[in-house]
């Protein structure tokens, strides 16, 4: 059962994967019958000088109101845990039944309330990967770096969302990170860096 179940998870992950440098809808998976009742973007973010690190990523728009419900970046734990582990097993919109190989609609999603970019980071994550072996070392700081990169790239490319209410999420050890991420992107906004986010902090 575990070999069908690792097999069928990467038969999805096949159909997730796009053309590099580019964005996809997804608008089937295998295990679910019929079209995605949610808009369901695949894609990879250039990270670098030289763009030699590749990020991939899933976005789920919310099914509220994606104009203006927050904008959740969430960071599988790990690190090294993949997006495609949050998405069909923690947060995202679809579950995975492990008895049948199946994907259901997760009545406890946070799509149901707020548009979700999981990524696949560090290097070596799921389908990220680097170009060069400066792409490959990574620490807190550089993961931190990294991530604040990727959210001004995938802003600059999706600006209807550059005034959603920005979240930085994550659990586990990504819990050190996450702060991290949280202070970078609020002192850019202090120097004037652009894009100008909508950084937020949850009062919890």
């Amino acid at each position: 059962m575990m070999i069908r179940y690792f097999v069928f998870l990467l038969f999805i992950q096949s159909c997730l994967i796009t053309k590099l440098h580019s964005k996809s809808i997804i608008r089937r998976l295998p295990g679910y019958d019929g079209y995605l009742p949610f808009k369901l973007e695949t894609g990879y973010v250039g990270i670098g000088e030289k763009e030699d690190l590749k990020l991939f990523y899933c976005f789920i728009e919310s099914t509220r109101n994606p104009k203006e419900d927050p904008l959740v970046f969430h960071i599988p734990g790990g690190p090294g845990a993949s997006a495609l582990f949050a998405m069909l097993e923690e947060a995202g919109p679809l579950t995975l039944i492990s008895d049948n190989l199946t994907l259901t609609l997760n009545p406890y999603a946070w799509t149901k309330m707020a548009n979700i970019i999981f990524v696949d980071i560090p290097a070596g994550t799921g389908y990220s990967y680097a170009e060069t072996k400066q792409g490959w070392i990574s620490s807190d700081t550089i993961l931190a770096a990294h991530a604040n990169e990727f959210i001004k790239k995938f802003l600059i490319d999706h600006p209807k969302f550059l005034r959603n209410p920005l979240y930085i999420s994550g659990y586990s050890y990504t819990g050190i990170v996450v702060p991290k991420v949280t202070l970078d992107l609020y002192e850019g906004i202090e120097r004037g860096e652009q894009p100008p986010v909508n950084i937020q902090v949850n009062p919890f």
